[in-house]
């Protein structure tokens, strides 16, 4: 459909609707935390070192469930070396080369694991730049496919089912957690919340703070790809990660 064919059908919806153009939209969004919100926003945020400790033990004993593997290190410099260890151990599913694919993400590029992954003849490919557009978003579907490592952050990770949450936008694209065979998510311990109780408190507010801010998508990940054919038989990594 066209500019043209387009603008015309929207009229012809606000004319069957008997909607002005000009009419400004109601803030249906917009609304104050209520009194059991702010108690779990004060939770939240007044949460001791020991108590995230707990969630992080939490999500452990969950991860297990799904077959999501957790890595809890000290710092960044032992995350990159973590995944470093990763990569060379690993062999891709497909072909013999290495590649991996990395969020533009402050956090992964705080890890500079860029140089010492292309030292090892492991080939690094970023995530895009919001101006890159249609021609960018192609090369990070192609490349993506053919890496066998996709590394982002998250928002959020929620304890109680291990589900990591992830806010995707320019940069920070889905893609990246879900063609390559092998997902890691790097995570700050503050970012493990209890429960999705909390989550959506934690969403609504933001939304009441700034109502454009939530306008990417939103990826919920549960451990790897799972399907089960008609015999019941478990296979991990037939539409997204295998780990």
């Amino acid at each position: 459909m066209n500019d043209n064919g387009q603008a015309k059908f929207i009229d012809n919806i606000r004319k069957a609707l008997c909607v002005d153009g000009n009419r400004a939209c109601p803030d249906i969004f917009y609304r104050k935390p209520d009194q059991e919100s702010m108690i779990i926003l004060e939770r939240i945020s007044s949460r001791s070192h020991s108590l995230r400790l707990q969630l992080l033990y939490k999500m452990i004993d969950s991860a297990k469930i799904v077959n999501l593997d957790v890595r809890p290190v000290q710092t960044l410099t032992d995350a990159s070396h973590e995944i470093i260890k990763l990569a060379c151990e690993k062999k891709p599913e497909w072909g013999d080369e290495k590649s991996v694919v990395l969020w533009k993400h402050p956090l992964i590029e705080e890890m500079n694991i860029e140089e010492i992954l292309r030292e090892r003849k492991i080939s690094v490919i970023f995530s895009n730049r919001p101006d890159e557009g249609k021609t960018g978003r192609d090369r990070l579907i192609k490349e993506s496919a053919v890496s066998f490592i996709g590394i982002t952050s998250a928002d959020y990770c929620i304890a109680e089912t291990g589900t990591l949450v992830l806010k995707t936008a320019p940069g920070n694209e889905r893609i990246v957690s879900l063609l390559p065979s092998i997902h890691v998510a790097v995570i700050k311990l503050g970012q493990v919340i209890a429960d999705f109780n909390e989550l959506y408190t934690l969403l609504d507010k933001e939304l009441s703070d700034s109502p454009e801010g939530i306008d990417a998508g939103m990826t919920f990940i549960t451990g790897p790809s799972k399907t089960a054919d008609i015999e019941a038989t478990m296979v991990h990594g037939a539409h997204g990660p295998r780990e």
